[in-house]
């Protein structure tokens, strides 16, 4: 028979999460207690419906949430499958423990009978782990403290409801209404620590400038939307990557930054990065933008509007410049 190999589930997963933060499965079966799938909420991931969400109980580094108002369809030649599956939701939990970071994953199906049948098709990896509980597919890559603290959490069915109260407030920042749709939401407590395995293999320069960022303006949370007008669909974004382009010219990511920090401190640092950046000031009623536009691999513009407002920093990116825009101008008070 057939078997999915975990890396064709990773290679699905690490898209979306390219595609929500912006910047930048995994599976050893074990025979243990199964873990109680956690209650996802009907709708969009707006701030309240994100503090009903289900996650392991542990201080997580990373946390991705994608729910749209429908499934989301997993086209059945991915899988070597007979029909297409549909997908209720997908999290991604980070952990830093120690020096030691990892990722896990909880793939809710719209049936548990779905969820059973692509789990008999997983492969496992060595150094990963996997478990079905009802309608969730859980995956933990790696075998170190961190994998281990999340299987444990996920095994012995340790789940509480998402109670940051930091990123609750900034995730209430994010418009979700209209042609702004939220189909995700990412949180990421940008810790030196975690930059460095976020970053890990990118360009040096690059990583100075994040560095520098992150001792200038203190930054407390980001959080991240994934938008788009219309349902996003698994082989859209599948495609998009393998074009080269990493956001099509109907997805949005909306990005905001809070600091530590005052914001007669945090605005005039950021202003000049901005400048220095080639960012273009512009204005548009009361509000002033730092625009710049830059390639995908396609050669196809992305385009970034960015905003400061105190000490928080706005960052909208798309194909489209019009989105972007609208993204950027549609930020809730705060």
């Amino acid at each position: 028979m057939f078997k999915i190999h975990t890396k064709l589930i990773k290679k699905l997963l690490i898209p979306v999460l390219v595609l929500v933060i912006a910047i930048s499965v995994v599976g050893c079966q074990e025979e243990e207690k199964p873990p109680s799938a956690p209650v996802a909420p009907r709708g969009l991931p707006s701030p309240g419906e994100l503090s009903r969400t289900s996650v392991p109980n542990r201080d997580l580094d990373v946390y991705l949430y994608i729910k749209q108002d429908n499934p989301t369809t997993l086209p059945a030649d991915i899988f070597n499958m007979s029909f297409d599956l549909e997908v209720e939701s997908l999290a991604i939990w980070g952990v830093l423990v120690e020096d030691e970071f990892t990722f896990g994953y909880g793939l809710t199906l719209s049936s548990s009978s779905d969820a059973s049948l692509l789990y008999a098709q997983i492969t496992p990896e060595e150094d990963s782990w996997t478990a079905l509980s009802g309608s969730t597919i859980y995956f933990v890559e790696g075998s170190g403290i961190a994998a281990e603290t999340l299987k444990t959490a996920i095994s012995s069915s340790d789940f509480k409801n998402y109670d940051d109260k930091k990123s609750l407030e900034a995730v209430a920042a994010l418009p979700n209404d209209g042609t702004t749709k939220l189909g995700g939401v990412a949180v990421v407590k940008p810790s030196k620590a975690l930059m460095s395995h976020v970053t890990k293999g990118a360009d040096p320069k690059g990583f100075g400038v994040i560095d520098l960022i992150l001792g200038l303006v203190r930054l407390d949370v980001v959080v991240a939307g994934l938008y788009s007008p219309h349902q996003i669909e698994v082989a859209q974004i599948t495609q998009m990557v393998e074009s080269g382009s990493i956001l099509g010219s109907n997805i949005g990511i909306l990005v905001l930054v809070k600091s530590g920090l005052p914001g007669f401190i945090v605005a005039p640092v950021v202003k000049k990065f901005l400048a220095e950046f080639d960012f273009t000031q512009t204005t548009l009623g009361e509000i002033t933008l730092y625009k710049h536009t830059v390639s995908a691999d396609n050669g196809e513009p992305i385009y970034i509007s960015g905003r400061v407002e105190g000490n928080y920093i706005f960052a909208a990116i798309s194909g489209q410049e019009a989105y972007a825009q609208t993204l950027i101008t549609r930020v809730n008070k705060w």
